[in-house]
């Protein structure tokens, strides 16, 4: 009986709920998406990306249900009228062209659009299919769904074509073909720099119109692009680049880089790419009047037959469907028009003033007397998350010893064999997952980045220079004697260790002092030397993908690092991170890779004040070497999970002329230049 009522239900209701959350899908990916690039969350992350594989899956599976009533010649009490069942198939092959906000952008995976290709056609034959049985008896709504479906198959293209274009083979294509030479806009920016003077300069402010931000921003996307497929710029387009960020304030460079990396999520995770052409305008254009057109003809046509919850369910689709269009269009007016002309671009660029960067006064975690001025723009205004993540490697081993001790194994540890395995499933829970945090974006801190890089790139006309700061990870910063003082001493612990293990060395080195050490004064270095601490290790240990390049096998060595610091706090019954860092330095605990860590900070020790000017210079150059090191594919990758800071600083040292390719040089003539002798020589023009 009770089988039977359920069978009764899903054949009233299979149909009906299809066509329903088929709807609620695409109005959920189209508000929410966006909010990927704002908001750092991973289960906003989970909840889109679920969202937007059932929006295709259950459109299909719709189609796949009305497809199959139609050659079933029974009619039960409740079934949706067959007519409108085809109608409705026509608005689920609408909602398989996916909403605007989002696509299923593949790094690895070129093909991705093919396969999309083959479903959509095998969609489209099957929506066919339907038509040919009901309309050949019953030609009622015969018209509107026509339009509808014409809308479909026009949206369905062009989701084809968005996943074409922004296959990563495909845009690296398509740099090859760009006009290298194209400053011609970025000259004028630059002069127009120049002509405004003094009065219109503050290094530490943001100083440009929000307008002319955004116009100057698209201006060197246009040449920053070449970035993502790994190529470089012009001789040209270098200078030009290293001109305007040498003339502009640290906060109107911050402003510049935002808006970029804004552009490069729309054209690689949105369907930017295949939307912005006057064909894609036309057709869309189309698609909305199908639909508009399908409105009214089904408001005039007879529904005598049809039950009133049928009728409400069209009306929401077919409502639904024109909302969603209109929403669409003043996104792209608002995020990813580049007609800067356009009339509905003037009216939404009236509230550009809006986007301007704001701040708010933060106090520091350790001292509640530092207070620091923060990236807080609201939520709507946002560009991407206005923060910056954190891992930390002695709070996580604290944190395991402690969820042991709940578990009571309270046995000596000095006289029995370390659980081990409970500490590897405890690792597994604990790590890296509750220890993440996440830092407010500290305007003084990108303040202190944007110096560091400028300072480094003023003299970078010699190719050796560029490359020496291409490669360098910190001791370029140890080697310059920072006003007398010597630190050959500390070299040992980045030259003679790889990339990965010398950021976890002095992740406990400055973990160690950020401990156990109580300022009497403000001290930024210090406060910058934990954040950018935390940060590469929340890089090396939760975006090992994005870091494989240069991390190597440093998780390997972290997780040494965490089994020896839980057994350490076994040993002496350490459970809070400032007794367990004082009983570090105080014991001088020697086994590597914690001795390492330990040894450097006793070293530290000899540098008084001065070791936090030390430790936040090598950190800068240790971002700095991850950035320029990492490919572009893998920095836009991780745009549509809140942005990073990293991608930050590959655009800054892009901008500044920092960038260098093994086999390129620092710029393109470079390049060609190792060509030209095995060129054929051209015959004299007679």
């Amino acid at each position: 009986m009770a089988l039977g009522s359920i069978w009764d239900v899903w054949n009233e209701w299979n149909i009906r709920g299809s066509v329903i959350l088929s709807l609620l899908l695409q109005i959920f990916l189209i508000l929410f998406a966006p909010l990927r690039k704002k908001i750092a969350n991973q289960c906003l992350d989970f909840l889109l990306w679920l969202s937007y594989l059932m929006a295709d899956w259950v459109a299909a599976f719709g189609i796949g249900l009305i497809s199959h009533n139609q050659g079933n010649s029974s009619t039960q009490t409740g079934e949706v009228d067959k007519v409108l069942q085809v109608f409705w198939a026509s608005f689920l092959l609408l909602h398989l062209g996916g909403p605007d906000t989002i696509s299923a952008f593949s790094l690895e995976d070129s093909s991705l659009w093919s396969r999309h290709l083959l479903n959509i056609i095998f969609q489209i034959c099957a929506a066919i299919y339907v038509f040919v049985q009901i309309f050949s008896s019953d030609k009622s709504l015969m018209i509107p769904t026509i339009t509808v479906f014409l809308a479909g198959v026009i949206k369905s293209a062009e989701r084809i074509w968005a996943l074409y274009l922004s296959s990563f083979p495909r845009l690296q294509d398509g740099m090859l073909s760009w006009e290298f030479d194209s400053v011609d806009g970025l000259e004028e920016s630059v002069g127009g720099l120049d002509d405004i003077g003094n009065k219109y300069f503050d290094e530490k402010e943001a100083n440009i119109v929000e307008s002319i931000v955004v116009k100057h921003a698209y201006i060197l996307f246009r040449t920053i692009r070449v970035f993502l497929g790994d190529l470089i710029f012009t001789w040209k387009q270098r200078e030009m680049n290293r001109r305007y960020f040498l003339n502009v304030s640290a906060m109107d460079a911050l402003r510049v880089i935002s808006i970029e990396l804004q552009f490069m999520y729309e054209e690689l995770h949105t369907k930017a790419l295949a939307i912005r052409s006057k064909w894609s305008y036309i057709f869309r254009f189309i698609a909305f009047i199908n639909v508009v057109i399908a409105f009214i003809l089904f408001n005039h046509s007879k529904k005598h037959r049809l039950s009133n919850l049928d009728v409400e369910i069209t009306y929401s689709l077919l409502f639904g469907g024109i909302v969603l269009d209109v929403i669409a269009l003043i996104m792209w007016c608002n995020i990813g028009s580049s007609k800067l002309n356009s009339i509905f671009h003037k009216l939404v660029s009236a509230t550009n003033h809006l986007r301007k960067p704001r701040f708010a006064p933060c106090e520091a975690k350790r001292n509640t007397s530092l207070a620091y001025e923060v990236l807080d723009t609201p939520l709507i205004f946002r560009r991407w998350s206005e923060s910056i993540s954190a891992c930390n490697l002695l709070s996580i081993s604290t944190e395991i010893y402690d969820s042991l001790q709940r578990l009571h194994f309270s046995a000596s540890y000095k006289n029995c064999s370390f659980p081990w395995k409970i500490i590897d499933s405890i690792h597994v829970a604990v790590s890296p997952g509750p220890n993440l945090s996440r830092n407010p974006f500290i305007k003084e801190l990108w303040i202190f980045i944007f110096e560091e890089v400028k300072c480094k790139s003023q003299k970078l006309d010699d190719t050796t220079e560029v490359r020496k700061i291409f490669e360098t990870r910190g001791d370029r910063f140890l080697k310059s004697k920072l006003g007398g003082i010597d630190c050959n001493n500390l070299l040992r612990y980045i030259t003679k260790l790889n990339y990965g293990d010398s950021i976890i060395i002095w992740h406990i080195a400055t973990d160690i002092w950020y401990n156990i050490e109580e300022p009497l004064i403000r001290n930024n270095r210090r406060e910058f030397s934990k954040i950018l601490s935390d940060y590469m290790l929340y890089l090396l240990i939760k975006q090992s993908i994005l870091m494989s390049p240069v991390a190597c096998d440093a998780q390997l060595t972290a997780d040494r690092v965490t089994r020896k610091v839980v057994k350490y706090c076994g040993y002496n019954d350490y459970y809070d991170i400032k007794s367990l860092c004082m009983g570090l330095f105080e014991q001088n605990y020697t086994k590597p890779p914690l001795g390492a860590g330990i040894r450097l900070a006793l070293e530290m020790a000899n540098l008084g004040e001065r070791k936090w000017e030390v430790m936040s210079g090598v950190w800068v150059e240790m971002l700095s070497y991850a950035a320029v090191h990492i490919k572009g594919e893998a920095h836009v990758k991780v745009l549509s999970k809140g942005g990073e800071l990293l991608a930050f600083v590959w655009l800054l040292m892009a901008h500044f002329g920092c960038s260098y390719r093994l086999d390129r040089g620092m710029y393109w003539e470079d390049w060609k230049t190792k060509f030209q002798e095995f060129e054929p020589d051209e015959p004299d023009d007679e």
